[in-house]
């Protein structure tokens, strides 16, 4: 009897051992990111996450893709900028899950902490109802310093898309997901200052690609504010490259665009498109040493849709 009682003793603490190592593997598999330790560049994203709406809600874009497709590559980001977030309780669980999930630590610094309602009314528009935009970053290698916020511009009259470009006050349907944020970090490993934008520029309904010039003009002088030893803006700026010039007036102003360089060209095939049939979000980089590892992340990478845009990230050099 004694001999039976030893022998399943000794079958559980095998089992529990095996289930453990077990365990361990699975974790190391769902998270095999390791932190940028390197002082010579940064990991960066750009994402509009469309509020990172439930499953039920999404239409088949399941905005946990992004999460599964980034637990696998080599090194989890350092910065992520994020357009679309509905507020300042759903970017505390974004950076709640990136910190639980990726190597890492992070936090987030919010343009608007809660959003006016953009109006919609059926159960899933209204998960979509506030819309703004924010700074997620390892607070592990950065110190926050600063930030400056502004909102983008449209046509004066806007339904009609005439007029000189002002700011879009907010509207019957708020549009406060147009109110940018910047921010200058320090970072402890390179011990250099970053000024990272998140930017969100008005649709067409609004005429806002007439205005395109004038908002990369304005991430410009909120950039100038900040300072810093690198400088980087990126968002969903709802016009193309060719939009009122203002492509070619930021890469005046000393911005490069890591996926036209890998292009080749400032209007880039549609393996480069963002949204649909259109190159509109941008990750542009001023004052950096170049970039690796630049592209855009397809559905194919994923695993299927997980957001109405898809995102972009390179390794941007100091």
């Amino acid at each position: 009897m004694r001999s039976s009682r030893i022998l399943r003793g000794v079958v559980a603490v095998l089992t529990t051992a095996l289930t453990t190592a077990a365990v361990g593997a699975v974790s190391a598999t769902a998270a095999s990111a390791a932190v940028n330790t390197s002082p010579a560049f940064l990991v960066v994203y750009n994402n509009n996450i469309e509020n990172w709406l439930p499953s039920s809600c999404a239409d088949g874009k399941i905005w946990d893709r992004l999460i599964t497709y980034i637990k696998g590559r080599p090194l989890s980001p350092d910065i992520f900028t994020v357009q679309q977030v509905s507020n300042q309780t759903q970017l505390n669980a974004l950076t709640q899950r990136l910190s639980d999930e990726l190597p890492g630590t992070y936090a987030g610094q919010i343009a608007i902490a809660s959003p006016g309602s953009m109006g919609y009314t059926s159960t899933c528009g209204k998960m979509k109802n506030q819309q703004t935009n924010a700074v997620v970053y390892r607070s592990d290698r950065f110190t926050y310093e600063d930030a400056t916020r502004w909102r983008s511009d449209a046509p004066a009259n806007y339904d009609a898309g005439t007029g000189g470009c002002q700011n879009l006050e907010p509207t019957r349907s708020s549009q406060d997901r147009v109110h940018n944020i910047a921010v200058r970090l320090h970072d402890k490993v390179a011990n250099q200052d970053v000024s990272v934008a998140s930017i969100h520029w008005p649709t067409n309904t609004w005429h806002g690609p007439k205005c395109a010039d004038e908002n990369i003009k304005e991430a410009d002088e909120a950039m100038g504010r900040l300072g810093g030893d690198l400088k980087i803006v990126a968002g969903d700026a709802n016009a193309e490259p060719d939009a009122a010039g203002w492509w070619n007036d930021a890469k005046a102003d000393g911005y490069r665009d890591p996926i036209a360089e890998k292009c080749g060209s400032r209007n880039c095939s549609s393996a480069y498109d963002t949204n649909g049939s259109r190159r509109i979000d941008f990750l542009l980089v001023k004052s950096g040493g170049g970039f690796n590892n630049a592209g855009t992340i397809n559905t194919s990478l994923t695993g299927g849709a997980y957001s109405d845009h898809l995102a972009v990230a390179a390794y941007v050099n100091y």
